[in-house]
């Protein structure tokens, strides 16, 4: 099926339905919130209260930047810079933004909760913005429903508990990165294999989670999801998920990790457990971000095409903006594993 629909219930609200909830004829409704002359003072309030509240937006208050001198903007909501993701995402944004002469302004999730959904949305269409980008932040049908009322395009970035078939969404074959991380490591020998998740309730980590999940199943060998940790993708949470899953009676000989800088946080208990990657232990990560490269003993990982990704969403918001038709609603990039030095056999079989 093709569309352009994001619908979950809501759609830009018209000047017809500001004249009809407001009691008036569309040309009144039209007079009032053009500025021109002929309408009573009373009328006129009443009328610019309903446009308010409905969240109208009206030719005359949107900047058009892509017809004037003004480069057309696009808003990017993010949880935090401070993840390698993040920053490897902008950088796809940026460029893609550069090569179609646009420009990316860059928000906090935080600082946008400050104020309503709507007043948010009303100014951002009032100050030039063509669409929004939401990466990895929690969903909320309220600020797409404001988005939708003001009428721009928006799209998510692997998010958290969204409904995947009402809106546009750009991500990786997270199942397939799940599998094949956990496969290389069953392929070393390893047996006893633990996952080291991401939050839980997110799509990307339910779908590596059922990667792993199958990959453990196909090889016969046992798996109890309940001993699955899960929190958020931080250092933090990798060095204390890690150092509970290394100090359980038998722990794993190996670990996956849902995302590289999760790995780095394992890497730091083993370290300080004194056990040695990827002599005792052999640890996956995903992303393949610069920390990948640059960690000691080099991390294995899950490429995942995070430049890509984020190109593709600037690329898509462009495309709704000027109601193209798109074939799907879901865009998943392809991952591969990428091998490096934190990988070997179990002591078992010889592992260095």
């Amino acid at each position: 099926m093709t569309t352009t629909s994001q619908s979950i219930g809501r759609s830009r609200v018209t000047l017809s339905r500001v004249a009809e909830e407001g009691g008036v004829s569309v040309s009144t409704a039209s007079k009032v919130l053009n500025g021109r002359s002929g309408v009573g003072a009373d009328t006129r309030r009443a009328i610019e209260e309903v446009a308010e509240r409905l969240g109208y937006i009206g030719v005359g208050e949107r900047e058009r930047p892509q017809r004037g001198s003004r480069e057309p903007l696009i808003e990017v909501v993010v949880d935090s810079l401070r993840n390698p993701y993040t920053l490897a995402l902008l950088c796809g944004a940026v460029q893609a933004a550069e090569n179609a002469e646009l420009a990316i302004v860059t928000r906090s999730l935080s600082a946008i909760e400050k104020e309503t959904s709507l007043k948010w949305a009303q100014r951002l269409a009032r100050g030039g913005r063509i669409g929004v980008i939401e990466v990895t932040s929690e969903f909320s049908v309220e600020r797409v429903r404001a988005l939708q009322t003001v009428g721009l395009p928006f799209v998510l970035v692997d998010p958290l508990e969204v409904p995947r078939m009402s809106l546009v969404s750009v991500g990786a074959t997270n199942w397939a990165g799940g599998m094949e991380a956990t496969r290389h490591l069953i392929e070393l020998g390893h047996v006893d294999i633990a996952y080291i998740g991401g939050p839980s309730g997110a799509d990307c980590d339910v779908a590596r989670t059922h990667g792993y999940q199958a990959a453990m199943q196909q090889a016969g060998l046992p798996i109890d999801l309940t001993e699955v940790v899960h929190g958020p993708f931080t250092f933090e949470q990798g060095l204390a998920a890690g150092t509970e899953v290394l100090g359980r009676p038998v722990p794993p000989t190996a670990i996956f990790a849902a995302s590289d800088v999760t790995a780095m946080g394992v890497l730091e208990a083993a370290r300080t457990l004194g056990i040695s990657v990827p002599g005792q232990l052999s640890i996956v990560g995903f992303d393949n971000t610069l920390l990948a490269h640059t960690s000691s003993p080099r991390l294995t990982t899950i490429h995942q095409p995070v430049e890509e990704i984020g190109q593709t969403a600037v690329e898509t918001v462009q495309k709704l903006a000027r109601g193209e038709v798109l074939p799907s609603k879901r865009v998943e990039l392809a991952t591969h594993l990428v091998i490096r030095d934190s990988t070997a056999p179990p002591p078992s079989l010889g592992g260095s």
